[in-house]
């Protein structure tokens, strides 16, 4: 049986200031990070702490910025959550309709 618990809010909190001061402005919604890269959301952060498990979803269109975004949170994840595994999950943003 897996027993609830829960991440404390000051680490969460510097989750995020952390990752505002790598260049990816993030905002926390309970257990949810979602980041900004220029102007545009390039990914989200999801905690499950009750299952030990980070996922994190790029949404990222370049190459470089996905690789930015998935080495600050492999590096951040480590530093503040060290008991939840990261899983990464590439999520294409644009796509196109198949109209014919």
């Amino acid at each position: 049986m897996i027993t609830p618990r829960g991440i404390p809010v000051k680490v969460l909190n510097k989750l995020v200031e952390e990752l505002n001061h790598r260049s990816l402005y993030a905002e926390r919604h309970s257990y949810s990070i979602r980041m900004m890269h220029n102007g545009k959301f390039v990914a989200s952060l999801h905690l499950y702490p009750g299952f030990n498990e980070a996922v994190l979803r790029v949404y990222g269109e370049s190459e470089g910025v996905n690789r930015l975004v998935v080495e600050v949170v492999r590096e951040l994840v480590r530093k503040h959550l060290k008991d939840l595994e990261l899983i990464v999950q590439m999520k294409p943003l644009s796509f196109q309709l198949n109209t014919g």
